[in-house]
């Protein structure tokens, strides 16, 4: 927490305290701390295996436990998390074992306390005790103001603890009202408001990718070190220290926090990173909150995915189509290389009838530019099930496809949710039914460019003289082009982005194009 310390204190004694604190801010000496962690549920003092400080011995009546709620907040330093409750009478809480030895005679105890309206705070009772029988109450030194809520915490302070090498601290409660009691600390000499470092921020942010990342994690405190999990769980000093950049090649929650001594801890850094699988050109779960049938939205994702006169969204993050826009209601994907396959889901929405989702077209094509299109699939109502998403797919798609547009054709009513889009990269199966793949001629005159797939250089086989050989992207553009090449010469294309292009040899006979995938 960020806050300032709140203490309540009045007149002439406050100022003095603020200026003493001031005064002795390298004065301060922490004997003992305990903030109680973060447990995952309510548990028994006895059960607890969480304790900061494991050098004492912590007990409970039974029923006094860790509470996993109610997070510390309202003063400077609040850890949140874990805190005892101690809401009735019979309740207490013991700490035994505390080495609150000085060259000064006492020691100020401090806690986070939290009470229910019209308490001040004097009905919370702290005694301590050198010999675990005969206990001494110690007086709060903080008035709490009356008729506040719950809501807040207060850092409170108990001074003249006795120096002892083995001493005894009790907290219970003298009516049956709510008391939370978190973060304990004893200190020689006045307690001093620390700073807290900066939490960590990292580059790049958290999303998902296509490839694995490389991470970097900054802390804006000079000085601080930081350390990280990439498994989920909260890191401490002794988690992984971060020196340098991190690969990141897998899905993983990234957590990570920084230290820096004489400050209190910085709050945790939590990214998810989504690696998908390197075989997948788009995976989409939706995510167009804020979209309206009448106002659509453009949304850009990777791979040049982007979508066109979207329906509103729903709350799972499916595209709404909605029937009457039907004709227009239309998702345009478009690829930045050579697909596979298609899948995706598909679920009809009714209204108030079992009858209610009927005259729906759904058509789902492709394209190699955008504007003349090729049906993969033509679904109705009946092929559309409205109890659940459907699984279709896969949809072979042509190597040369750039776009896949869902349509909602024609709708009587009912609306449709499409979610979940693969659309995967070719497989080459080696079964001679596709020209691309191939590894050597077939034979001295085969009109084809050898080895291809290639990441270097090509040859090809024309047995004629005089050749002028092309190289073009998808687009017609011209990349590189070779003049009068001897038959089987090998041709540099090292430094071409890697793609499908096509490769043409201009002869004295004609022309001769092919595809060339560059690696």
């Amino acid at each position: 927490m960020k806050e300032n310390s709140t203490r309540i204190k009045t007149g002439i004694g406050a100022l003095l305290m603020l200026l003493a604190t001031t005064m002795t801010l390298h004065g301060q000496t922490v004997l003992y701390e305990e903030n109680f962690g973060t447990p995952t549920s309510n548990t028994t003092i006895q059960n607890y295996t969480g304790w900061q400080n494991s050098s004492v011995i912590y007990v409970g009546n039974g029923t006094c436990d860790i509470r996993s709620s109610n997070a510390s907040s309202g003063y400077g330093g609040a850890s949140g998390g874990g805190n005892v409750m101690i809401n009735d009478t019979v309740k207490w809480f013991q700490i035994s074992g505390l080495n609150t030895s000085s060259t000064r005679p006492t020691v100020n105890l401090y806690c986070g306390l939290r009470k229910t309206t019209a308490e001040n705070g004097n009905n919370f009772r702290v005694e301590f005790s050198t010999d675990s029988m005969v206990w001494v109450q110690l007086p709060i030194q903080d008035t709490l103001p009356t008729g506040t809520g719950t809501g807040k915490w207060y850092r409170v302070c108990f001074p003249n603890v006795p120096s002892h090498p083995h001493l005894h601290l009790r907290f219970s409660n003298l009516a049956n009202v709510d008391y939370r009691l978190d973060d304990i600390s004893i200190v020689d000499g006045e307690e001093v408001v620390l700073e807290t470092v900066a939490t960590p921020t990292v580059t790049p942010a958290g999303g998902t990718y296509y490839e694995g990342q490389q991470v970097t994690l900054e802390c804006a405190t000079n000085g601080a070190s930081v350390y990280y999990t990439l498994d989920g769980t909260t890191p401490d000093e002794q988690s992984d220290h971060y020196l340098g950049i991190l690969n990141i090649n897998a899905s993983c929650t990234l957590k990570a926090i920084a230290f820096k001594e004489n400050m209190h801890n910085s709050e945790v850094l939590t990214v998810q990173y989504t690696i998908l699988d390197t075989n997948s050109l788009v995976v989409l779960p939706f995510d167009i909150s804020g979209n309206s049938d009448s106002s659509h939205l453009d949304i850009k994702l990777m791979d040049g995915f982007r979508s066109h006169k979207l329906g509103s969204s729903y709350a799972n993050g499916s595209v709404k189509f909605e029937s009457k826009n039907a004709g227009s209601a239309t998702l345009t994907a478009h690829l930045d290389s050579a697909p596979g396959q298609l899948l995706f889901d598909l679920r009809g929405v009714k209204g108030g009838s079992p009858s209610s989702y009927n005259g729906i077209t759904f058509i789902i094509s492709e394209s190699a530019d955008g504007t003349q299109w090729s049906t993969l699939a033509t679904l109705n109502e009946t092929e559309i099930s409205t109890d659940a998403f459907s699984h279709l797919g896969p949809y072979s798609l042509s190597e040369e496809t750039r776009y896949v547009r869902w349509l909602l054709a024609a709708a009587g009513s009912g609306n449709t949710q499409l979610n979940n889009i693969v659309i995967t990269k070719r497989t080459d199966t080696g079964d001679g039914g596709d020209d691309v793949g191939i590894d050597d001629p077939t034979g001295p005159n085969d009109p084809s460019p050898y080895p291809n797939p290639t990441s270097t250089t090509f040859r090809w086989n024309l047995c004629e003289e005089g050749v002028v050989i092309s190289l073009y992207d998808l687009t017609g553009q011209l990349i590189r082009q070779w003049e009068n090449v001897p038959d089987g010469t090998s041709l540099d294309i090292s430094g071409i982005t890697a793609g499908l292009y096509l490769i043409q040899a201009t002869t004295h006979t004609g022309k001769i194009t092919k595809k060339l995938i560059i690696k």
